[in-house]
């Protein structure tokens, strides 16, 4: 049902987007699969370009990071919503992506910072990454490769690579979790305060946040992997399933990205209405708190800025780069 889905989505985006955005009034918004944070995050950002801006935003959910980089990097698509790590590689072509580099990929505007981590069952004896060495870790990863790095890191902490682990192929981080619920895995990888999350902790009577920082030298071995992530604190919330105190959470900032074809007033009319209506982001999803409008300028190294959203930038003083 989901491919038949995914060609009905491709057909009209082929039709509308293929052409540069048509009259640059709609406009494609790549994210992940339904039943993601970054998917409802993603409806969210759509429902308030469109209430304070003239763009109408088509969100275009895919299977994995693979398929949304192909659209923008192909003008199928206009915008993405993912982490800058993996976008990063993907425009340069380096680890995941080598051989197959996405050089149409720019960045629009940065989020904030995004927690990210293993969770267990509340009742799990696993009390650590290190626990994990034998244990049914997810891997492979064939639709969102993105996660490879991401799982990595996290067993990295631990002082663990995937030969440590067993490994149970997962075709992305949402069938990953069905996988959980369903007992064929010991943890799960997914963002923090996602609706799946607490899907599945309702199903299975409650999760946990493997905690990270408890290894000597856990952030530098998780930096190794990928020096975009890094260690934030998140608080107990009612949204956020399996956080029960101050937790430090793997983090990486998540972006807009953008295609280097789309115009300058489509990528700046689509970041002012972003900037200008905090609130109403977050009063549809409170995540939307850690958004800092000064901070979207944020310069990120591993990902150049589409030039007209950087003379916007520097226009407005906020350009710190």
């Amino acid at each position: 049902m989901f491919d038949a889905l995914k060609k009905l989505c491709w057909a009209g985006v082929f039709g509308v987007f293929s052409t540069g955005v048509a009259a640059q009034a709609t406009v494609g918004f790549a994210t992940l699969p339904p039943g993601s944070l970054l998917y409802a995050q993603a409806s969210i950002i759509a429902k308030v370009i469109q209430d304070h801006s003239k763009l109408q935003v088509r969100v275009l959910g895919f299977g994995g990071d693979a398929p949304m980089f192909d659209a923008v990097n192909s003008q199928k698509a206009d915008f993405l919503i993912l982490d800058v790590g993996e976008v990063g590689d993907a425009y340069h072509g380096r680890k995941n992506w080598e051989g197959k580099a996405k050089p149409n990929l720019r960045l629009a505007l940065t989020i904030y910072g995004f927690g990210m981590g293993p969770f267990v069952r509340k009742d799990s004896n696993i009390q650590t990454v290190a626990d994990l060495k034998g244990k049914r870790v997810p891997s492979g990863w064939v639709q969102q490769t993105g996660n490879l790095p991401h799982s990595q890191a996290v067993l990295a902490t631990g002082g663990l690579t995937y030969n440590d682990v067993v490994q149970v192929p997962a075709v992305n981080v949402v069938r990953a979790a069905d996988d959980f619920k369903s007992g064929k895995l010991d943890v799960f990888f997914f963002a923090v305060g996602a609706p799946k999350v607490a899907e599945v902790a309702a199903s299975v009577g409650g999760l946990r946040y493997l905690p990270l920082d408890v290894a000597p030298g856990a952030e530098a071995n998780m930096k190794k992997i990928r020096t975009d992530y890094y260690f934030s604190t998140v608080n107990p919330a009612p949204h956020i399933a399996g956080i029960e105190k101050p937790t430090q959470v793997q983090t990486i900032d998540f972006v807009i990205g953008v295609g280097a074809h789309v115009k300058d007033e489509v990528v700046i009319e689509f970041v002012k209405a972003m900037r200008a209506n905090k609130k109403d982001l977050v009063q549809a999803h409170p995540s939307f708190l850690q958004f800092d409008p000064d901070n979207a300028a944020k310069n990120q190294p591993s990902l150049p800025h589409h030039p007209g959203i950087l003379k916007y930038y520097k226009e407005i003083g906020i350009w710190r780069g």
